[in-house]
């Protein structure tokens, strides 16, 4: 996927206010899912839900020692029955940043980025689980995914003015970094010791690889160039500072 970025503000009544066709699809299969979950649970228990959970959640052993390579796209569909919250949360967050960017990109667009951000997130899971046998516990959610969306939403519309809740008028770059710092503070306290980090993290760096085409060798070193430039920039800015001629008195020769 080639460069998506582009500056563009919008005002408080945009896209993200309305429902797209593929984000509608999105939430319909989400929710359906969540259904299917309480189903099996009602009527088999535990055991149910174990069996859907042991082939469709991401798990270390299941992609690479079984070879249940489908699990690293349907582990975003899946959420946790046991409460309501996750899947509450993630489909909000869907909603608001979801379909302003469907409405930029197109609904195939932005099916790619969304599945490929969430394939991403899969990816850095399994690489963190490899490098640390003991973070290999099963994965599911779709945040991976929507923090993909989340950095996308930040290059796309930094300006646009969102009303939180209906009522609090909030930057899109602010918002943002509320939900990123938010999903980051979640990961690293003790009560929520079930959170991956792991997924939250790449699912952000997918956004950002995605969003501005630096999975692009080419590209990655543009950006990388482009970051030195601006540092050495900003140093010299600081030592040679202008004079202002008009605080002298007289003429200089």
């Amino acid at each position: 996927m080639g460069p998506m970025y582009k500056d563009r503000a919008m005002g408080p009544g945009g896209a993200g206010l309305r429902m797209t066709p593929a984000v509608k699809w999105l939430l319909i299969i989400n929710c359906a899912v969540f259904l299917l979950e309480l189903i099996l649970g009602r009527l088999f228990g535990d055991s149910g839900v174990k069996f859907l959970f042991d082939h469709l959640a991401l798990s270390y052993d299941g992609v690479l020692d079984e070879g249940e390579v489908w699990q690293l796209g349907t582990y975003m569909f899946l959420h946790d029955p046991t409460e309501i919250s996750h899947i509450l949360w993630n489909m909000l967050m869907l909603w608001m940043f979801g379909a302003q960017l469907e409405s930029f990109w197109g609904a195939r667009g932005f099916l790619r980025f969304y599945l490929l951000g969430g394939l991403g997130a899969a990816l850095t899971v399994l690489l963190v689980g490899w490098v640390m046998p003991s973070h290999r516990a099963p994965t599911l959610g779709a945040s991976g995914a929507l923090y993909a969306l989340l950095i996308a939403f930040g290059f796309n519309f930094p300006n646009n003015m969102i009303y939180f809740f209906g009522l609090f008028p909030i930057k899109g770059k602010h918002l943002v970094m509320i939900f990123i710092a938010l999903g980051v503070v979640q990961s690293l306290t003790l009560s929520a010791s079930n959170v991956s980090m792991s997924a939250h993290f790449g699912g952000m760096i997918s956004g950002f690889l995605l969003v501005t085409g630096a999975w692009k060798p080419s590209k990655f070193w543009s950006w990388i160039r482009m970051a030195w430039l601006k540092f050495r920039y900003n140093r010299l800015k600081k030592r040679f500072r202008a004079v202002d001629n008009s605080k002298h008195d007289g003429y200089l020769n």
